[in-house]
């Protein structure tokens, strides 16, 4: 299977929250992994292929967050349970949050020895 992303994703569990818009209810749930260009998360229903979703990320080991936009590309039942896996292309980043993602992803990296 040939790999479509554009950048580099990481496994790790971020505290996230997430609207689909225009919904404004928040649900709070953990990332599997992220990168500069995408998260992939589980939820407990189905969110639909190509939703806007507005998603806030925490980074607690480094006391920052931020919101995106995000639009879901991918979703995934898992075989033997009640949860979605959902892949989202981060689409609308706060110039600053990218630099805050692009130096965590580095430092996990550098950590786990795949940089």
């Amino acid at each position: 299977m040939e790999e479509r992303r554009k950048f580099v994703r990481i496994p790790d569990s971020l505290e996230i929250s997430y609207k689909s818009l225009p919904k404004m209810e928040s649900k709070y749930f953990y990332t599997k992994n992220i990168g500069q260009g995408g998260i992939c998360f589980m939820v407990h229903e189905f969110v639909p292929k190509n939703s806007k979703l507005k998603i806030r990320i925490n980074f607690k080991k480094i006391s920052f967050s931020f919101e995106a936009l995000g639009n879901v590309r991918w979703v995934k039942k898992e075989r033997y349970g009640e949860r979605y896996e959902v892949g989202v292309e981060l689409i609308s980043i706060p110039p600053e949050a990218t630099v805050h993602l692009i130096n965590y992803i580095r430092t996990i990296l550098k950590i786990s020895g795949n940089a």
